[in-house]
C-alpha cells in the first residue's frame, strides 16, 4: 500500500475555521443550558463507539447557538478534547451540533481524507501524538492546542483503500454499538420488572418493612485470592450507564474490597456515586477471588434471593438517593458507610414475583454476559487490526477473513 505523508493541516477543508477551538468558558456557562434545543458536544460525549453519543447532551437556546456560530459542526467533523481526557475523538453524526469549551474540531478535506479513517488514525497511531503534545502538570492539557493539531503528521493511503479500511474497522464497532444496545434494552426492562416488585417504594405498612440486609449482604466476607496478581478492578472501569465490567487489570492483593462472580460494586464516594458507577460482576471463574478500590461497597444477593437482584437494588432511584443523603466528609470527598446503608428499610417482595423476577433476570444475565464477552472479543479484534491495517502490513482481503471468522 501506497502511503503519503502529510499533516493535518494539509487534510482540513479549505474552509475558514476547518481546525478550531470551542467557545471560552466565559461565553458558555452551565447556566446557558437548557432542557432542549441544539446539543453541546462535550469530552463526556466521546466514547468507544466512532460517532458521539447522545445518551448525556445537554443543550442550549437557537439563539445561544447562534451567538456562536463559528463554534458549531456538521456531519463528519471530528472532535478532541485538549484539555482532560487528551487522546479521545469522536466523529459526529447527522445531527448538528456545538462544540463545548475545551474541545477542538477537526473538518476533513473531503477531496483528500475519509473523516472515518482520520478518527481511526487518532485511535491508533496519531493518539500517540495528541498525548506527546499534553502537559502532564495538574489536569492534562494541550498548551497550543490548534498549532498541535495542525502539525500532527499523518500517512494516508488512497481514499479507496481509507474508505476500505474504514468499512472493515467500522463493521467492528457497529456489531460492538449493536450489543451494547441491546444489552441496554434487556437492563431497562428488567429495571420495569424490578419496580414491579414494589421495592422501590416507600414502606407503608411497618408489618411490610424490611431491611436491605433481609436481601443481600453487605461487604461479605471472601477469602484472600490465591494468585499472585489477581484480577483488579479501579474506580475508572466501573461502569456508569450499563451493567457489565469489560475491562479490569492485575495487581498484588494489597488491600481494597474483594468480591466473587454475582457480586454487586457501588461506588461509595462523591461524584462517583452520584454518577452512578455501579458493576455486576459476571466475569471470574467459579472461586475466583478478585479485588478493587477501597471506595467499594460489595453487595451479594443472600442465597434464598435472586442474584441479580442486588445490582437492581444498588442502582435503584430510591436507593441511590438514601446512599447520596447519607455521604458524610469534607466537601469532594464525601462517602456512605456501609454501615448507614444497612439502615435501608424496602417493602417486602410478594416471594412467588421475586421467584419469577429470579428467573427472568438470570435467564437475561446470562445472555449480557455472552454480549459482553463477545464486546470484549470484538474490541480486542479491532485494535489488532487497526495498526496492521494502517501500515499496509495487512492486506484488506485478509482483514475481511479475520471478520468473516469473527462472525461479523
Amino acid at each position: 500500500m501506497n502511503l503519503k505523508r502529510r499533516t493535518i493541516q494539509d487534510i482540513a477543508a479549505p474552509t475558514p475555521r476547518s481546525i478550531s477551538i470551542g467557545p471560552f468558558g466565559s461565553n458558555l456557562k452551565a447556566d446557558l443550558y437548557t432542557q432542549s434545543g441544539v446539543p453541546v458536544v462535550r469530552g463526556q460525549n466521546i466514547k468507544a463507539s466512532p460517532i458521539l453519543d447522545e445518551d448525556d447532551l445537554v443543550f442550549v437556546s437557537p439563539e445561544t447557538a447562534e451567538k456562536l456560530s463559528s463554534s458549531m459542526l456538521d456531519e463528519g467533523d471530528l472532535v478532541f478534547p485538549h484539555r482532560g481526557a487528551i487522546g479521545r475523538v469522536g466523529l459526529v453524526g447527522k445531527r448538528r451540533m456545538l462544540l463545548s469549551s475545551s474541545m477542538m474540531k477537526l473538518t476533513v478535506d473531503l477531496s483528500k481524507a475519509v473523516p472515518k479513517y482520520v478518527l481511526y488514525y487518532f485511535r491508533g497511531p496519531g493518539e500517540r501524538e495528541l498525548l506527546m503534545r499534553a502537559s502532564t502538570v495538574g489536569t492534562p492539557g494541550i498548551g497550543q492546542p490548534l498549532t498541535s493539531l495542525r502539525g500532527i503528521p499523518i500517512e494516508l493511503p488512497d481514499l479507496a483503500q481509507q474508505r476500505a479500511v474504514s468499512e472493515i474497522l467500522g463493521a467492528l464497532d457497529d456489531k460492538i454499538a449493536a450489543n451494547t444496545k441491546l444489552a441496554t434494552i434487556l437492563v431497562t426492562l428488567l429495571e420495569a420488572r424490578f419496580d414491579a416488585l414494589g421495592l422501590s417504594q416507600n414502606p407503608e405498612d411497618d408489618s411490610e418493612v424490611i431491611g436491605l440486609g433481609d436481601l443481600v449482604e453487605i461487604n461479605p466476607k471472601v477469602a484472600t485470592p490465591v494468585e499472585p496478581e489477581p484480577v483488579y478492578v479501579d474506580m475508572q472501569k466501573l461502569p456508569v450507564n450499563n451493567m457489565g465490567i469489560s475491562d479490569w487489570d492485575h495487581r498484588p492483593a494489597k488491600g481494597g474490597a474483594r468480591f466473587m462472580t454475582g457480586d454487586t460494586l457501588l461506588a461509595r464516594i462523591t461524584p462517583c456515586l452520584e454518577n452512578r458507577k455501579t458493576g455486576f460482576v459476571d466475569f471470574l471463574d467459579e472461586g475466583q477471588v478478585g479485588i478493587g478500590s477501597t471506595e467499594f461497597i460489595v453487595l451479594r444477593s443472600l442465597p434464598e434471593v435472586p442474584t441479580p437482584l442486588s445490582y437492581f437494588l444498588a442502582t435503584s432511584e430510591r436507593f441511590r438517593t438514601f446512599a447520596i443523603r447519607h455521604m458524610v466528609g469534607t466537601s469532594g470527598r464525601q462517602r456512605v458507610s456501609a454501615l448507614d446503608l444497612a439502615g435501608y428499610t424496602l417493602c417486602k417482595p410478594d416471594p412467588v414475583a421475586l421467584a419469577h423476577f429470579g428467573e427472568i433476570s438470570t435467564a437475561n444475565f446470562k445472555l449480557m454476559k455472552s454480549l459482553t464477552d463477545e464486546y470484549r472479543t470484538l474490541a480486542a479484534t479491532r485494535d489488532a487490526l487497526l495498526p496492521q491495517l494502517m501500515s499496509g502490513k495487512l492486506r484488506v482481503r485478509d482483514a475481511e477473513s479475520v471478520l468473516e471468522g469473527a462472525g461479523v
